[in-house]
């Protein structure tokens, strides 16, 4: 498994999940005042694995904290995942870096937990 944690600069929860859903395929969301969990799996043929991806976005006092996960993604005793998780992980980067410039954010990296 990969995670990554971003904090971001609004306390705006359903603007952000509205523009990561535009950008990101999801399977599965849940959503309430303060949190919103989305979910999403792919299947990758090259390994025949199948990976589960998750954003977590929860408000805290003015700012959002961001969770990204993608796990699962590994195949055999070497649990070769193909870089198919820290992928994911990259992809979410990107989405929520152009969210950030767009709106003018601040987006910060902290230590995965």
């Amino acid at each position: 498994m990969n995670t990554a944690k971003y904090k971001l600069s609004t306390d705006d929860l359903d603007k952000t999940v509205n523009y990561l859903i535009e950008f990101l395929p999801f399977d599965y969301e849940n959503h309430s005042p303060d949190m919103s969990v989305l979910a999403s799996e792919a299947y990758y043929m090259r390994n025949g694995s199948t990976q589960l991806n998750m954003i977590i976005a929860k408000r805290e006092a003015a700012y959002l904290l961001i969770d990204v996960m993608g796990s699962a993604g590994g195949r055999g005793p070497q649990n070769w995942d193909w870089g198919s998780e820290k992928s994911y992980l990259k992809k979410v980067k990107k989405v929520l870096d152009e969210y950030a410039k767009e709106f003018s954010l601040t987006l910060e990296e902290l230590a995965a937990s």
